[in-house]
């Protein structure tokens, strides 16, 4: 590792005082009588691609400072490329790209390398870089008076560029649902960067939130959220999450808000295509309830007991059927508010009920729901 690191630093150093003259990697005139000369005409004549390989890779450490260095950089780049050891193409790839960084078909080399070996943040950098030296090169003008080879020549390489912009396009796609969550969002950035029209970018505002999740950035995941609802306003999911997350900030206004959307949303919205009627009838039931809840729990905190106990009463028969920890949360409150709202004794049975079942199931507030059955009974 000592040794690549210092002939890289050499390598690199070359390549700095050579930057602003023009490089020539590919047709370039050997001198086979000269010491350098005769290990590349080696190269040339080995039958083995590892042969080679081994003979150009030899060549590196031997002649250092040689001129010929982006000849031999280039020819091991596409070795690698051909025997598939994608890790080795990048690594001669970042090499080779100080010498030429604009050259098309060093770049997309290297972009299929850093894919194939998911290096994905190298590959985003080298896919944007990649696009713009495309763009140019596929509306190169022809040649006015052309001759036939000259024609077939800008027509080839009008050709490859366009390939080169069609495979940059998909290797952002890959990038977008492979690469780990994080690099996702980035990529999904570079695609409507590069590629506003792009065919990979249906989807592509649930393909945030996911991403945002899934790295665990919860206010972005808002963030992205809102903004799917802004493009899709019938998504009930992502009403009822922003709903709860506002709740969870303290945030009534938006909670309210938001929860009234999901309402409105669920009394007028119809049946995604292939859900059963009696299912689409359930879901509705569930996200209007659960829009219910939100608002009470909102009123709760609040102090806003009347209003509290009108949108609670409404979760009853669905929060009740789901049981669990919700189910006992909404009986302590639901208690708690006939407590508070009991003017002649005459919420005293419904407080008791409601207490006794939060006394019962499991949740958060079971224990001070069994300390305020216990006081309720005691002045009854």
């Amino acid at each position: 590792m000592k040794n690549f690191t210092a002939m890289a630093l050499c390598i690199l150093l070359c390549v700095g005082a050579l930057a602003q003259d023009s490089i020539e990697i590919r047709n370039v005139e050997i001198d086979s009588s000269s010491p350098e000369g005769s290990v590349l005409t080696s190269a040339g004549i080995a039958e083995e691609a590892e042969e080679r390989i081994e003979i150009l890779e030899g060549f590196l450490g031997e002649f250092p400072e040689s001129t010929y260095l982006g000849y031999v950089l280039h020819q091991l780049q596409g070795l690698y490329t051909q025997t598939q050891q994608w890790d080795k193409a990048a690594e001669k790839g970042v090499l080779l790209l100080q010498y030429v960084p604009e050259d098309l078909e060093v770049r997309h080399n290297q972009n299929q390398a850093l894919l194939n070996s998911q290096q994905w943040p190298g590959l985003l950098d080298g896919l944007r870089m990649t696009k713009p030296l495309a763009d140019k090169e596929a509306a190169t003008p022809e040649p006015e008076d052309p001759t036939e080879d000259e024609e077939m020549l800008h027509a080839s390489a009008v050709d490859y560029a366009n390939g080169v912009i069609q495979y940059t396009e998909w290797a952002v796609s890959v990038g977008i649902s492979q690469s780990p969550p994080a690099e996702q969002v980035k990529f999904m950035d570079l695609l409507q960067e590069l590629y506003p029209e792009s065919q990979y970018a249906t989807g592509l505002d649930d393909k945030y939130v996911v991403a945002y999740q899934q790295a665990g950035d919860i206010p972005a995941m808002v963030g992205a959220m809102e903004r799917a609802l802004a493009n899709n306003p019938g998504n009930e999911q992502y009403l009822y999450f922003l709903a709860e997350y506002a709740l969870s900030q303290q945030d009534h206004d938006n909670a309210n808000a938001r929860s009234e959307e999901l309402v409105t949303l669920m009394e007028e919205k119809a049946a995604p295509e292939g859900t059963a009627p009696e299912d689409w009838e359930a879901s509705k039931k569930r996200y209007t309830a659960l829009a219910q809840y939100v608002m009470g729990t909102s009123d709760f905190q609040k102090g806003s007991w009347r209003n509290s106990r009108r949108h609670l009463l409404q979760t009853v028969e669905v929060i009740r059927a789901e049981g669990g920890e919700r189910y006992g949360i909404l009986s302590y409150m639901l208690g708690f508010c006939y407590v508070k709202l009991d003017i002649a004794g005459d919420n005293i049975a419904q407080a008791t009920r409601w207490m006794g079942e939060a006394a019962r199931v499991p949740n958060p507030m079971q224990a001070q729901a069994a300390q305020t059955l216990e006081a309720i009974r005691a002045v009854q």
